[in-house]
């Protein structure tokens, strides 16, 4: 560990870079973003609450901040280059659940590949005998996942795009020799984008049958051409919604050291409530007459509970050169239940897509080794399941399955104040299969997805 000092930082410029940077699937539970640490990331983030090798470990427990002297900064981005290959078997448009039939659905096969750069920053000193401050800038939760337009799911997704930057202020203070507790108050800024296409020829049809489209000379001329087109792209309509917004949330820690050797860690950091408020905009296509009334360009909102953790570490330094580590954390994913998309006319109606997220774990181990003065080299071993209940819920804006991680790293202490990290992760992806016809009316999507997630990882440590 490294004694620090702090620069100035320019958190304008960070936070720019934060919102920039997409957040690509299958990272970590649902779409939640471990990448807080280079470090870290080296043992499969296995020391995790236990504290880690510089201040970054403030993020999985503010009590950390008590291992590190003086003042210290650590800078990292993290390339995270996500692969999620659709390979359609048998998607249906005017899907009837009763009897499984449908007309097929037309489109290609796509590949969600979002490459995403995430960026954090942490900064700690002291603020008395036994207190220490820390200001930590990084990004909890993203997600970015794309596909055209014209795509065989296009109904179900198109463009999935969630951004959140966490500015959280933390105090540790250190009670006795053996233990320290902390805390910590967080700000997160939350900015989404949705869209999907519009089978307005489905809906076409299904008001014809109902009453809510008129059946008069025009819309009857209509009639057979839409049945002739149904499942193409000919009268498809889009829908794109994006809003922001500010939540709070607060974080505690506690960190007991037994002996020299042994460092355990507990951690909760608690959900956080974002409104996600903006602009509904629609295009309609071929059937501008008919339902442009309808589909006007409005307010829209979408209420997103962002779940609250829990985590328990340990470190035990074996010798003067190894370090074994292990964690076990906690996501109560079940906070994310439905999704709701509210518009600010009554009509359309609200569109109400079930998500029936479970709540999840990880586990972690890991272990470091330090060659020499200068040299550490790291590796880890994660386990991290998937929220997601089953194929139907399955969605390809979150093709998330469960996952396994192998992670290496090395540090490399330049000067007596400078280190370097590299990190690199390879996540390998239990396939998903999508069997999905409840995210979207009269749609059955199904398919398979190759999926594949390499993380590359460059941080800096300045102590002062």
């Amino acid at each position: 560990m490294m004694k620090p000092s702090g620069p100035r930082f320019l958190r304008s410029l960070f936070v720019t870079g934060l919102l920039a940077a997409g957040a690509g699937p299958l990272c970590g539970a649902g779409f939640a973003l471990q990448e807080h640490s280079i470090s870290g990331l080296g043992v499969g983030f296995a020391s995790g609450a236990a504290g880690g090798e510089d201040n970054s470990s403030m993020f999985f427990n503010p009590a950390s901040l008590t291992l590190y002297e003086g003042m210290q900064a650590t800078s990292g981005v993290h390339f995270i280059l996500p692969e999620a290959e659709f390979h359609n078997e048998g998607t249906l448009t005017a899907y009837n659940p009763e009897t499984g039939l449908g007309v097929p659905t037309q489109g290609a096969d796509d590949t969600a590949d979002v490459t995403a750069v995430v960026p954090n920053l942490f900064f700690s000193m002291p603020a008395g005998e036994r207190m220490v401050f820390g200001l930590g800038i990084s990004t909890p939760y993203g997600l970015a996942t794309s596909y055209n337009d014209d795509w065989v799911g296009r109904y179900v997704a198109v463009e999935t795009d969630l951004a959140t930057v966490n500015t959280n202020l933390a105090l540790a203070y250190e009670v006795s020799d053996t233990l320290s507790i902390g805390g910590g108050v967080s700000v997160l800024y939350g900015d989404a984008v949705l869209s999907n296409a519009i089978n307005f020829g489905l809906a076409f049809l299904s008001g014809l049958q109902n009453g809510t489209v008129p059946a008069n000379e025009q819309t009857l001329a209509l009639q057979p051409d839409v049945e002739a087109n149904l499942g193409t792209t000919k009268y498809d309509g889009f829908l794109s919604l994006e809003g922001d917004d500010y939540g709070f949330g607060f974080n505690l820690g506690v960190l007991w050291e037994p002996t020299e050797s042994t460092r355990v860690g507990a951690h909760y950091r608690s959900s956080v409530d974002l409104t996600l408020s903006g602009n509904a905009d629609f295009t309609v296509g071929a059937l501008q007459a008919i339902f442009a009334p309808t589909f006007v360009d409005q307010g829209g909102k979408v209420d997103l509970e962002l779940p609250d953790t829990a985590q328990l570490s340990i470190h035990q330094r074996i010798n003067e050169d190894w370090a074994v580590m292990a964690d076990v954390f906690h996501t109560w994913w079940s906070t994310f239940d439905e999704l709701v998309i509210e518009y600010e006319n009554d009509v359309p109606s609200d569109s109400v897509i079930p998500e029936k997220w479970e709540d999840v774990w990880r586990f972690s181990v890991g272990t470091s080794y330090d060659m020499n003065d200068e040299v550490q080299l790291r590796f880890g071993l994660v386990y991290d399941e998937s929220p997601v209940p089953s194929d139907r819920y399955r969605s390809p804006r979150i093709p998330d399955e469960d996952r396994y991680w192998v992670t290496a790293g090395v540090g490399w202490r330049v000067s007596e104040t400078v280190r370097i990290d590299l990190a690199y992760a390879r996540i390998i992806v239990d396939d998903p299969v999508i069997d999905n016809d409840t995210h979207t009316a009269g749609e059955r999507l199904r398919g398979t997805m190759d999926a594949k997630v390499d993380i590359l990882s460059l941080g800096l440590t300045a102590a002062f």
